[in-house]
């Protein structure tokens, strides 16, 4: 955490933060996009983001429309160096916003920024805390031309985007991944679920931040599923698509915690409120005739386990731990074992081994984590299931490890004696019976539907 007089003499030191300039490099074997920003006197950056070519080549769109979905990506861009200095001002001499635009970028700013906020004790909700001053204030028209009628899909190779895709495979829509900085097991995924050319991006951190950051200066969370947005808008007129299509699943709209009267939420880049607000921006800014949405949206984490035991050929393919960066499961995070819990009550134990390596519920190490996830401590700050779900979960756990005639786990045990609600089951039949609030078009959604409907298959 940092002290409130280092922050206050960073933004005294920095007073503005500016996204001096963008552009576009355009070439068969690329497309560049450069970007530049800096905080006077004596900080500069120069990120680079790279566009890798797809075997139809590049679509043709005019350079006016291209160059205003680069600039916004450089908006989304900026956060990530901004929070060095937490700048009173960001000075946007590289383009225009409208006022109704700037509005949108200070609610984006404040709510994605939130985790950061929390964990480097700032106090966010003065409302000069930060203000963002464009060039000018009429703004960019969005690309008014239709495209070709198929869909982005976002794999990260986690779980949620891998049922995405084994769900749109069955579905018979025309979809391509698109993945950034792609993981093995991101690159799996794509290859089983659509025999198409991914769509690759190239990004990486200026070194020049990574040096601020071993020398004090301010570091936390942006809210990088926003930036996937803005990015697979780009992607739309780069590559020639209509729909820009994640796996954010309903789960995600509930907050860690409430710091100074506000909700503050790792995943809110993956809420449905940040959705519905940039799927609007996308067709009034960007891109006229595209969409943006969650084809999971309407599932909780636990409803997504028991889809998911349905695609068996993805068991070893997916990867959801964000700790251990060998595309492997540490076994030791809450995500780990958020996933593992969450599929514990629909698969085999031996189906559980090939995911996991491991029992996570014979580890007493386990049940600390297993606090937090139920609600004893903070929520976690990583991308798991609601409060609601994990206890739903045990609940079911507990009753088919009953139902085996086995000794229960440590974890269980322990579940069973100290966790309030886990020996009922009332709750996990709620949570998978549900349908929640979505925008997925209607043709997608019958494909959510009909697997709904289908029985689920014992692993």
């Amino acid at each position: 955490m940092v002290a409130p007089s280092q922050f206050d003499e960073l933004r005294r030191r920095y007073p503005v933060f500016c996204y001096e300039s963008f552009e576009v490099e355009r070439n068969p074997s690329h497309v560049v996009a450069r970007f530049r920003f800096s905080a006077a006197p004596d900080i500069s950056f120069a990120p680079e983001i790279l566009f890798e070519p797809v075997a139809e080549g590049w679509n043709s769109v005019p350079d006016e429309s291209l160059n205003n979905t680069i600039f916004h990506l450089g908006l989304i861009e900026a956060f990530s160096y901004w929070k060095a200095t937490a700048s009173p001002v960001i000075e946007v001499r590289a383009g225009n916003l409208s006022l109704e635009q700037i509005r949108w970028w200070e609610d984006l700013l404040i709510h994605g920024m939130g985790e950061y906020f929390y964990h480097n004790d700032i106090d966010f909700t003065a409302t000069d805390f930060v203000k963002i001053v464009p060039k000018g204030t009429h703004g960019y028209t969005a690309y008014p031309n239709a495209l070709a009628p198929r869909s982005l899909l976002t794999i990260g190779g986690g779980r949620d985007s891998a049922l995405a895709g084994a769900l749109l495979r069955e579905s018979g829509q025309a979809f391509t991944c698109m993945m950034l900085n792609p993981s093995a097991a991101a690159r799996e995924i794509a290859s089983r679920v659509t025999p198409a050319d991914p769509v690759v991006i190239r990004r990486a951190i200026c070194p020049e931040l990574l040096d601020l950051n071993r020398r004090g200066f301010l570091n936390g969370h942006t809210p990088f599923s926003a930036y996937l947005a803005f990015l697979g808008a780009a992607c739309l007129l780069l590559y020639g698509y209509s729909n820009v299509i994640v796996a954010n699943e309903r789960s995600s709209d509930e907050g860690n915690v409430v710091y100074r009267g506000k909700e503050i939420n790792h995943q809110y880049s993956k809420s449905l409120r940040f959705e519905a607000l940039f799927d609007e921006y996308l067709a009034k800014y960007l891109v006229g005739s595209a969409r943006y949405f969650s084809f999971v949206r309407p599932l909780y984490e636990l409803q997504i386990g028991k889809l998911f035991s349905n695609f068996p050929d993805f068991f070893e393919a997916f990867k959801s731990c964000n700790r251990n960066r060998s595309d492997s499961w540490c076994g030791h995070c809450p995500k780990c074992v958020s996933v593992f819990l969450t599929m514990y009550p629909f698969l085999s134990h031996s189906a559980l081994m090939q995911i996991f390596g491991a029992d996570l519920f014979q580890r007493e190490e386990t049940i600390p984590i297993l606090r937090e996830l139920a609600g004893f401590e903070v929520k976690p700050f990583e991308c798991v299931a609601t409060t609601k779900e994990i206890i739903a979960a045990l609940s079911l756990a507990l009753a088919k490890s009953k139902a085996a005639g086995e000794p229960l786990p440590p974890v269980l045990q322990y579940a069973s004696q100290r966790i309030a609600g886990v020996n009922e089951n009332h709750a996990a039949s709620d949570i998978l019976a549900s349908y929640g609030p979505h925008r997925i078009s209607p043709e997608f959604e019958s494909s959510l539907i009909k697997a709904l409907n289908e029985s689920p298959r014992s692993r």
